[in-house]
C-alpha cells in the first residue's frame, strides 16, 4: 500500500486550499514531504466552477459572525486568524487579482470561477501536490499511527495525516457521493441534524402559479407564530410553490428545524414607504384617475402582474374601477402592499440547495489547528464543519479560511511526531 504523508480527501475548495497550504508549509520548514489530494469525481473544483453563477464570489470585505450560522459562537478564532485581507493576500501570490463590488463582495478580477481554480491547481502542482481523481473515499480506517483509507475497489492510501475537507450534502451533482459526514463519523465525530440551506422556501398560495418568474424588490421577514425571527432585502422570484431569490436564500438559513409553529414570509413591497404614505399613494391615485381600472391600482408602483394579484386577494372585481373603491379596500390595499404574507412549508430539496447546514460540532475540533478532538492526526475543514454562512461569498471564505488553517496545522504535525 502506498504511504503518504498527508492525504487531503476532497478537491473542492476547503481541499484545494488545504493541500496547497500543507505542501507550501512542508517547504517553508524546510521539511520533506509528500502530499496527496483525493477527488471521487473526474475533476477536480465542479462547486467552485459553478459558485456565484460562475464568477465566484470569493470573499466579503463585510465579513463578520452575524453572517454565519451554527456554532457561530466558536468559529471566532478561526475567522479572526484568517480576515479577508489574509485570504486575499493568499490568492495575490498565487498571482490571481481580485475586486470587490459595492456591497464588499469579492471576486477574481477576470470574473470567472475558472481562473480561482486554476490558480490553486497550478499552486498545489507547483507545490508537489499530487492529484488523483476518480479516487472517492468510502471509508477510513485508524491504523498504525496514521489513516488507511479504502475506496469502493479496496485499499487506496496510508497516510500519517489526513484532512477531510470532502464538502456536503448540498448540490449533489457538484459533489461525489461517498460523502464526508459518514467519513468523520467513523473516526468518531458526531453530527447534527443535515439541512439544505441557501435554498428556496416552499410554499402552497395559490397566487404563486400566476406569478411564475415575475421579480420584485422587498423585504422580506420571516415569522414564527407572532415572533418575526429575521428578515432581508433584496430581489424576489416568485415561482410555482416556491419564493426564492438572494434575500430568500438568506431566511432559508434560518428556518426553523421544527415547522409546527405556524411559519409565513411577509414581503414588504413598498419598503422607501411606511403605512401611512402607502395609503395616501393610492388615496391619490384614486382621487385623480378615478375611472381607472382598479386592478391597476398599483401600476405605477410595482410589476403590474403582482398588483393585479394583490387586488385579486382583496376580492375586487376584475371590473371595478378606482372609484368604486372603499375606503377599507383602500386601506387594506396598502396594508397588503406593506405585508404580503405566504405561509412557509418547508425549503428546497438538496439538488437546489448551495450549502449544507449542519454537520461536525465545533467543539469537537481544535479551532487554532482544525486539528479533530476526537482523533490525533485528523483534520477537518469546509462545508462539514457546523457552521454555513449567507450567500455574499462567506461560505467560500469559510472554506479558505479552515482549509489554511488544517493543511497548515497538518504540515506541522503533532508535538514529538519525527519530520516527514
Amino acid at each position: 500500500m502506498e504511504r503518504w504523508d498527508i492525504a487531503v480527501v476532497g478537491a473542492g475548495a476547503a481541499g484545494l486550499m488545504a493541500a496547497h497550504a500543507a505542501a507550501k508549509s512542508l517547504k517553508e520548514q524546510g521539511r520533506a514531504g509528500s502530499v496527496l489530494l483525493l477527488e471521487g469525481n473526474s475533476r477536480p473544483g465542479k462547486k467552485l466552477l459553478a459558485t456565484g453563477n460562475g464568477r465566484c464570489n470569493l470573499t466579503n470585505l463585510d465579513l463578520s459572525l452575524a453572517r454565519y450560522h451554527g456554532d457561530v459562537d466558536l468559529a471566532a478564532p478561526v475567522l479572526e486568524a484568517f480576515p479577508p485581507d489574509r485570504v486575499l493576500e493568499e490568492f495575490e501570490s498565487l498571482g490571481l487579482l481580485c475586486r470587490a463590488d459595492s456591497e464588499g463582495r469579492v471576486y477574481p478580477r477576470n470574473l470567472q470561477a475558472a481562473a480561482v481554480l486554476q490558480a490553486l491547481r497550478e499552486a498545489c502542482g507547483a507545490q508537489g501536490v499530487v492529484l488523483r481523481c476518480d479516487a472517492g473515499v468510502t471509508k477510513a480506517v485508524p491504523q498504525e499511527g496514521g489513516f488507511r483509507l479504502e475506496g469502493k475497489e479496496g485499499d487506496l492510501v496510508w497516510a500519517s495525516r489526513c484532512v477531510l475537507a470532502c464538502g456536503g450534502k448540498a448540490s449533489p451533482k457538484h459533489s461525489w457521493e461517498g460523502g464526508g459526514f459518514q467519513l468523520a463519523a467513523q473516526l468518531g465525530h458526531s453530527l447534527t441534524e443535515l439541512c439544505p440551506s441557501l435554498t428556496y422556501l416552499k410554499s402552497p398560495k395559490k397566487c404563486l402559479r400566476s406569478l411564475k418568474g415575475m421579480r420584485v424588490k422587498a423585504v422580506a421577514a420571516m415569522w414564527a407564530e407572532e415572533e418575526k425571527l429575521c428578515q432581508e432585502r433584496g430581489e424576489v422570484l416568485f415561482g410555482e410553490g416556491s419564493l426564492s431569490g438572494i434575500c430568500l436564500f438568506n431566511l432559508s438559513a434560518r428556518m426553523p428545524r421544527d415547522l409546527s409553529p405556524k411559519v409565513e414570509v411577509v414581503l414588504d413591497l413598498l419598503e422607501e414607504l411606511d403605512y401611512r404614505q402607502a395609503l395616501a399613494y393610492v388615496e391619490r391615485q384614486v382621487k385623480n384617475h378615478p375611472s381607472y381600472p382598479a386592478w391597476e391600482l398599483f401600476a405605477g408602483a410595482l410589476n403590474l402582474r403582482v398588483g393585479e394579484e394583490l387586488m385579486k386577494e382583496l376580492s375586487v372585481p376584475r371590473e371595478a374601477l378606482f372609484r368604486d373603491l372603499t375606503r377599507q379596500q383602500l386601506r387594506k390595499a396598502a396594508g397588503l402592499a406593506k405585508g404580503w404574507r405566504f405561509p412557509v412549508t418547508g425549503t428546497g430539496e438538496w439538488e437546489s440547495a448551495q450549502v449544507t447546514r449542519g454537520g461536525v460540532p465545533l467543539r469537537e475540533v481544535d479551532l487554532t489547528t482544525m486539528e479533530s478532538k476526537k482523533r490525533r492526526g485528523l483534520y477537518l475543514a469546509g462545508e462539514l464543519l457546523n457552521v454555513d454562512g449567507d450567500c455574499g461569498g462567506y461560505n467560500l471564505h469559510w472554506a479558505w479560511a479552515t482549509g489554511l488553517a488544517a493543511g497548515r496545522a497538518a504540515a506541522r504535525g503533532r508535538k514529538g511526531k519525527e519530520s516527514c
